[in-house]
C-alpha cells in the first residue's frame, strides 16, 4: 500500500465508519430520533462501547436512504486549536455543496462591507444555501474542552435553519444548553442506558451467528450477565466458539462489566493465530494504523493484507478511509491488548513507541510523533519534533497546540533548543500564560546576550512583545529599537517575526503620537506577514493601523479598515488573539459613531475571544464599549458585571493600568448619575500612577479617558471649575502639538461644560463648535453623549441658535446644524419637523443591506428574505439591526416609511 500522504486537511476524519457484518439495526431508537419534527440536534452519550459510532453510522445511512446531504466528522484532541478544527467544519461544508452543485451560483456569503458575520451564522448561512435538507455527524466529542467551541457550537445548534440536523456523539455529556433545547423540543438525549441493546436486539444480534448455534437460554444469560452492552455482546460472539466460554455462562456472575470484556477480550485473542496474535498485541499501541507504518514498526511486508483480514473478521478494528489506508482499534480493545502487551512482552512496548514516533515524524505527522516519543519519554526527540512543528504553528496561531506539548516536555529539554524556547514564549505570551512564562523568560533573558550559532530566531523581538503584553511599554521600546525591521529578503518565521516586530514598532509609535512613523511600520508589518503566510499577524496590523486613524479623526477610514480586515479570508473565521484585537477596536468604532446595535451583537458573539486579547488596551476599550452600551440600553447591572469582569482580568494578568482604567470609567458612570459623592469615593480608591508617563505619550485605551480625563470630569462636576480648566490647558496644548485629533475633540467638550458652569456661555459654546467641527468629518457621536446631560442640553442650546422661528437652518447657520441633529437624534431627543429633517441614512448602507431594504420594502417575511438572498433568518435579522440604526428607526413599517422619505425605496 501507498504511504499516505500527509495533508492540512485529514480525510480520515471526514470517513464515516463503515457497516459491518452481522450489526443490528436500531429500529426503535432510529425510528424515535429520525421522526421528531421538533428536534434539530440528537446527542448520543455513554461509555465506550456503547455502540455510539455504529449508531450513528445507522442513522447518517438512514437519512441518505431519505435523500438528504449528509457530513460526519470524528474530532481529536487536536481540534482545541480553533484553525485546525474550521479547516475541518470548512472541508466538510464545501463536500456538501460539491453534492448539491459544484457549479452552483448559491455561492458561501463572504462577509462585505458591512462587517463580520459571526461564525455560527457563517456556518448557518453556507447550511442555509444548500436549500435541501442536511444531517451532519460529530463523533468524539468529549475532546472538545476549548470553551470557544463550544460557545460556536451552543450558537450555532440555537440558530439551526428548519432543513438541518446535528447528530452528536460523545462519551460526557457536551455543555451545549442542551437542557433548554430539550424543553422546547428542540433536542433529543440518549444516554447509556437508552443506548444498550434491548432482549430483543440482543436476541436479533445472535440470530445473525447462524454458525455458532446458540440458543434462547445462552442468549438470555448473555442479556443478563451483559445488560445489552454493545461491546460486551461482540465479544461474546467471537469467543462462544470455545467450548469454555460457553460453559462459563452461569459461573461468571461476580464479574464487573470490565472485568467480563477483559475475559472475553483474552478469550477472543487466543482463537486467533499466532501470528494474528503478535500483529495485534504488537500495533495495539498505535493511535492510527496503515500499513507502511506497521510494516516499518513491525519489520515486516504485509501488513496490509493482515489489516484487512482482522478488519473483516470483525475484530474492533476498523478502516477510517475509503482506500483502506489507515484504520483504529476500538478502544476498549486496544487498551486489553496494550495491557497484554506489557505483560507478555514488555521490552517491546518503549521499540514500537520509538519507531512509531520516528515513522510518524518521518512523514510530518508530528502530533502522533511527539505523542509516542513522551510515552517511552525520549523527550530529546519529542522537543526536537515540536521545535520543527512549532514554526508553522505559531505563524498559524495554534497556540494551544504548542503549550499542549511544551507541558509535557522537560524544562531542560526545551531551554536546549533556543529556537524553541523562543516559539514557546510567543505561544504562551499570547496566551497570557503568566506562571508558564516566567521560567521562558529567565532563558531568554540570558540568550539575548548569548552568541549561539544554533538560534535562528530572534529573543529580543519576542522579548519585546512579552514585555508589551505585560504593559511594560518603555521596556519593550528600550529592546526593540535596535531591531532592524527593514529587511525585505527574509521568509517564513524570521519574516513572521520581523512582522511582530514592525506590529510592535507601530504600536509604540502610535503611543508616541508618531502616527506617520506608526503608518510605515504597519504598513511593513503586513508586507512581512504577506511573506510569511502568517495570518496571526494580520489582525494586529489592521487593528493597530485602524487606531492609528482614530486617534487622527479619521474614524470613516479606520471603519472601512477595519470590515475589510473582518471580511479577509484570514480573519473572517479565526478566533486567535490576533482576532480579537480587530474585534475589540472594530467594537469600539461601531459604538462611537452609534451604530451599538452592531457592537453589541460583534462583542456579544465573541465574548471569549476578546476576553482573551493579548495586549491591555485592546481589551480595555471593548469592555468599557459594552459597559456604556448597556448603560445606553439601561442594563446598568450588566454594566457592572461586566466592568468587574475586566477589573478580574487585569488583577489576575497583573495589569495596574487596566484596573484604573476601570475605575475611572466607574468614576465617570458615577458623575454621570449625579452621584458625586460616590464618584469621589471611587476615585480616592484607584491607585495612582507612580511612573509619570513620557510627555505626548497616550496609549489608545487612554486617549480620551484615564487619569487626567477623570480628574477634569471630578473638577467639573464638584463645581471646581477654574481647576478644571487648568488641567485642560496643559492636556489641550499636548493634544494639539501632536495631532492627537480625538482626544482635543474630548477636551474641547470638557472646556465647553467647565465654562459654561463658570457662567461663561459664549466661550462655552464656541469650544462646543470646535469639537463639532473635528467630530464631524468622522462622525464621532459616542464622544460627546458619553459625558451626559450637560452636553446634551448645550446642544439644544447650539441647535435652537442654528434655526430660525418656522425650525429651519439661519442664512448664516453654522455647517455643523445636521451634525448636531444626528447628535441630538442619538440623545433621543426629539426634534420639531423632524420627518422633514430626516433626508439622509445616518451611515451609508452596504449593497446587501440595500438588497434587504428593497425586500422588506416589498412586504417579505424575514425568512422570506432570507430564502431570497441565500443567509439564514438569524443573518437578516443581524442587518435589520444595522439599518434600523442607519435610518433611526425601531420597526419594519418605520424602516420603510423613512426609507421612501430619504428616496432609497
Amino acid at each position: 500500500a501507498p504511504t499516505p500522504v500527509p495533508e492540512k486537511i485529514y480525510t480520515q476524519k471526514m470517513f464515516t465508519p463503515p457497516t459491518y457484518r452481522g450489526a443490528v439495526q436500531r429500529k426503535a431508537i432510529l425510528d424515535r430520533i429520525l421522526n421528531d419534527s421538533c428536534a434539530r440536534v440528537v446527542v448520543l452519550q455513554g461509555p465506550a462501547g456503547h455502540g455510539k459510532s455504529t449508531l450513528l453510522q445507522q442513522a447518517k445511512s438512514a437519512c441518505e436512504a431519505r435523500g438528504e446531504l449528509t457530513g460526519w466528522l470524528t474530532l481529536d484532541e487536536a481540534d482545541n486549536d480553533i484553525s485546525r478544527f474550521f479547516i475541518h467544519l470548512q472541508a466538510l461544508l464545501a463536500s456538501l455543496e460539491k453534492q448539491v452543485d459544484a457549479e452552483s451560483p448559491n455561492l458561501p456569503e463572504r462577509v462585505g462591507k458591512g462587517g463580520r458575520a459571526p461564525r455560527s451564522d457563517w456556518c448557518v448561512n453556507r447550511l442555509a444555501q444548500l436549500g435541501q435538507p442536511v444531517s451532519l455527524f460529530f463523533d468524539e466529542f468529549q475532546v472538545l474542552t476549548n470553551k470557544s467551541f463550544l460557545t460556536f457550537f451552543r450558537a450555532l445548534l440555537e440558530q439551526l435553519p428548519d432543513h438541518v440536523m446535528i447528530f452528536i456523539g460523545s462519551r460526557s455529556l457536551p455543555e451545549l444548553g442542551l437542557a433548554r433545547l430539550e424543553v422546547n423540543n428542540q433536542a433529543i438525549l440518549l444516554q447509556s442506558e437508552d443506548l444498550c441493546f434491548s432482549q430483543a436486539e440482543v436476541q436479533d444480534f445472535f440470530a445473525e451467528a447462524q454458525d455458532m448455534d446458540i440458543n434462547a437460554d445462552e442468549v438470555d444469560a448473555i442479556f443478563e450477565k451483559t445488560e445489552g452492552w454493545p461491546a460486551a455482546l461482540q465479544l461474546y460472539r467471537l469467543s462462544l466458539v470455545r467450548p469454555a466460554v460457553r460453559k462459563s455462562l452461569g459461573s461468571i456472575e461476580s464479574f464487573r462489566p470490565h472485568q467480563l470484556t477483559d475475559y472475553l477480550a483474552d478469550n477472543v485473542l487466543s482463537l486467533q493465530s499466532p501470528e494474528a496474535q503478535e500483529f495485534l498485541l504488537h500495533t495495539a499501541l498505535l493511535n492510527r494504523l496503515c500499513a507502511p507504518l506497521c510494516d516499518f514498526v513491525l519489520e515486516r511486508d504485509d501488513s496490509q493484507d493482515m489489516l484487512q483480514s482482522l478488519e473483516r473478521a470483525g475484530l474492533f478494528l476498523r478502516n477510517l478511509d475509503s482506500e483502506l489506508r489507515w484504520f483504529k482499534y476500538h478502544t476498549l480493545f486496544s487498551g486489553f491488548l496494550a495491557e497484554q502487551l506489557k505483560q507478555q512482552d514488555p521490552d517491546a512496548v518503549p521499540a514500537i513507541h520509538r519507531r512509531a514516533a520516528q515513522w510518524f515524524r518521518e512523514h510530518d505527522m508530528h502530533d502522533e510523533a511527539i505523542h509516542h516519543a513522551i510515552t517511552v519519554r525520549d523527550y530529546a526527540f519529542a522537543a526536537q519534533t515540536l521545535d520543527d512543528w512549532a514554526t508553522g504553528l505559531i505563524m498559524e496561531a495554534d497556540l494551544m497546540t504548542v503549550e499542549r506539548w511544551c507541558d509535557r516536555l522537560p524544562l531542560d529539554e526545551i531551554e536546549k533548543r533556543p529556537n524553541l524556547v523562543v516559539k514557546a514564549a510567543y505561544a504562551l505570551a499570547f496566551l497570557r500564560r503568566r506562571q508558564k512564562l516566567v521560567p521562558i523568560l529567565k532563558i531568554l533573558k540570558k540568550l539575548m546576550h548569548e552568541d549561539n550559532e544554533d538560534l535562528r530566531t530572534s529573543p529580543r523581538i519576542v522579548s519585546s512583545m512579552v514585555l508589551v503584553i505585560q504593559d511594560d511599554i518603555a521596556g519593550a521600546q528600550d529592546i526593540v529599537e535596535p531591531v532592524n525591521i527593514k529587511d525585505a529578503e527574509t521568509e517564513d518565521f524570521n519574516a513572521f517575526e520581523l512582522g511582530a516586530a514592525a506590529n510592535l514598532k507601530g504600536f509604540l509609535a502610535l503611543t508616541a503620537s508618531d502616527f506617520e512613523a506608526a503608518r510605515e511600520h504597519l504598513t511593513l508589518a503586513r508586507a512581512h506577514g504577506e511573506r510569511a503566510s502568517a495570518a496571526f499577524s494580520w489582525g494586529y496590523s489592521i487593528s493597530t493601523a485602524g487606531m492609528n486613524l482614530i486617534v487622527q479623526g479619521l474614524m470613516r477610514e479606520a471603519l472601512e479598515l477595519f470590515r475589510l480586515g473582518m471580511a479577509d479570508l484570514r480573519t473572517s473565521l479565526d478566533e486567535s488573539v490576533a482576532s480579537a484585537v480587530l474585534l475589540s477596536c472594530y467594537v469600539l468604532a461601531l459604538y462611537e459613531i452609534d451604530d451599538t446595535q452592531a457592537a453589541e451583537s460583534n462583542f456579544t458573539q465573541y465574548h471569549d475571544v476578546i476576553a482573551n486579547a493579548g495586549l491591555l488596551d485592546y481589551l480595555c476599550v471593548a469592555y468599557v464599549t459594552m459597559a456604556r452600551i448597556h448603560d445606553c440600553n439601561d442594563r446598568p447591572a450588566k454594566a457592572l458585571e461586566l466592568l468587574e469582569e475586566a477589573e478580574t482580568i487585569g488583577h489576575t494578568s497583573l495589569w495596574p493600568r487596566l484596573v484604573r482604567n476601570i475605575g475611572w470609567e466607574r468614576v465617570r458612570r458615577a458623575l454621570v448619575s449625579g452621584e458625586l459623592d460616590r464618584a469621589q469615593a471611587i476615585a480616592s480608591r484607584i491607585e495612582p500612577d507612580d511612573e509619570k508617563p513620557v510627555d505626548g505619550w497616550f496609549p489608545f485605551s487612554e486617549d480620551t479617558e484615564g487619569q487626567a480625563i477623570g480628574e477634569i470630569r471630578l473638577a467639573i462636576h464638584d463645581n471646581r471649575p477654574e481647576q478644571a480648566l487648568k488641567i485642560i490647558s496643559r492636556e489641550l496644548g499636548v493634544a494639539q502639538r501632536t495631532g492627537r485629533v480625538r482626544r482635543q475633540i474630548k477636551l474641547h467638550i470638557l472646556d465647553a461644560l467647565a465654562h459654561k458652569q463658570n457662567g461663561v456661555d459664549n466661550i462655552a459654546h464656541r469650544s462646543l463648535r470646535k469639537a463639532l467641527a473635528l467630530a464631524e468629518p468622522g462622525l464621532y457621536l459616542r464622544i460627546f453623549l458619553d459625558e451626559g446631560a450637560g452636553v446634551v442640553q448645550m446642544l439644544r442650546e447650539d441647535y435652537a441658535a442654528y434655526t430660525s422661528g418656522s425650525g429651519q437652518p439661519n442664512a448664516n447657520g453654522d455647517p455643523t446644524h445636521e451634525f448636531v441633529e444626528k447628535l441630538l437624534r442619538a440623545a433621543g431627543e426629539t426634534l420639531r419637523d423632524d420627518e422633514m429633517a430626516r433626508t439622509l441614512p445616518l451611515e451609508e448602507l452596504t449593497d446587501r443591506e440595500a438588497e434587504i431594504l428593497m425586500l422588506l420594502g416589498s412586504g417579505l417575511s424575514n425568512k422570506e428574505i432570507a430564502r431570497n438572498v441565500f443567509v439564514s433568518e438569524n443573518t437578516v435579522k443581524y442587518h435589520l439591526k444595522n439599518i434600523y440604526s442607519k435610518l433611526r428607526v425601531g420597526s419594519r413599517l418605520q424602516a420603510t416609511s423613512a426609507a421612501r422619505q430619504m428616496g432609497l425605496l
